[in-house]
């Protein structure tokens, strides 16, 4: 009998060291992701706020309206260098359409343009509509050429949830 609790024990053992072993993998392999991760991030920030390549790219805040917002939920404010003004796109065309009108009168942008997504207190639909069809606009031919040619690569980022974008 005591023969056989032994072994029991023993194989009880070997199993919660194996899944000690595991379990140190596991958290190895996720501390290494997220230390990549934010490698990946400062550098990201150390270029976007280096001095050197700051002429190099323009910036244009891409804000979500939601339901704490001055203005209305699901409206885009648009802040770029010469231009803030408030969106209510009805469709992905309409929005192309309305950012081409904004700011084909302003200075092309230099270089990389950046579009920085931020957003209010939004539902999850209405975010993933508003990401996907922020992406499809910057890819678009007609915003790329709208100061004609060379074409501007537009590249969108996105910054998160911000409170109160624009408040007066």
């Amino acid at each position: 009998m005591i023969l056989q609790l032994t072994s029991l024990l023993d194989l009880m053992l070997i199993l919660v060291f194996v899944q000690y072993l595991e379990m140190q993998e596991v958290s190895a392999r996720a501390i290494a992701e997220q230390t990549q991760r934010r490698a990946a991030a400062e550098e990201q920030r150390d270029v976007l706020l280096s001095g050197q390549s700051h002429n190099l790219y323009e910036v244009w805040q891409i804000h979500l309206n939601g339901n704490r917002s001055v203005y209305p939920d699901g409206s885009i404010l648009l802040d770029t260098a010469t231009v803030k003004k408030i969106i209510q796109p009805r469709d992905r065309g309409d929005l192309l359409a309305q950012l081409i009108e904004d700011v084909r009168y302003s200075p092309k942008p230099g270089g990389r343009c950046i579009m920085l997504l931020t957003w209010g207190n939004v539902r999850r639909d209405v975010l993933e509509r508003t990401r996907s069809d922020l992406r499809a606009v910057a890819a678009a031919p007609s915003l790329q050429n709208a100061w004609g040619d060379p074409a501007v690569q537009f590249q969108v980022v996105e910054g998160g949830l911000l409170e109160n974008a624009g408040a007066p």
